[in-house]
């Protein structure tokens, strides 16, 4: 993975401290080493076809992605890919017309959290425990400039 975009951000965004230091940070922290399962989870986000996006929204509890309508045959493979990337933890997502459930509604969670947190507009915001990143979908989609997510587990990333 290439971090050059949110290196240059965190620069622009008074970060450069921990511009400084983060690509250590990621190098020690996605550590094939330390992570037996991260080729694994590597080799399979290589094998996800390359798909232009024509929307993304942010905005519903369901994340989603959509691009140029896909035959049975190409959603099957994207499906099968994805499923190799099970459990997934916080969502929904759809993807491509593929609907992912997840074992924790975090749509419920943002509903509950959302008021508390506004405004997010042109806010740079650091989220701690990320997982796969739910959340920090939502707040882009709510209009902060940048969010930056962090989390323990490589599966995350």
């Amino acid at each position: 993975m290439r971090y050059e975009f949110l290196i240059e951000r965190m620069r622009a965004c008074e970060l450069e401290s921990w511009a400084d230091i983060i690509s250590d940070q990621i190098s020690h922290g996605l550590d094939a080493e330390k992570h037996g399962d991260l080729k694994r989870w590597q080799d399979v986000l290589d094998h996800l076809p390359e798909i232009e996006a024509n929307s993304i929204n942010l905005n519903e509890p369901s994340i989603s992605v959509t691009g140029m309508a896909l035959n049975e045959d190409e959603r099957g493979k994207l499906k099968t890919v994805l499923q190799q990337l099970i459990p997934w933890r916080k969502g929904p997502y759809d993807i491509h017309g593929i609907h992912i459930d997840t074992e924790w509604r975090s749509d419920w969670k943002w509903d509950r959290l959302k008021d508390s947190i506004q405004p997010l507009k042109n806010k740079v915001v650091l989220d701690v425990g990320c997982g796969n990143g739910y959340h920090g979908w939502r707040m882009i989609g709510e209009g902060a400039d940048l969010v930056i997510g962090v989390d323990p587990s490589p599966l995350f990333v």
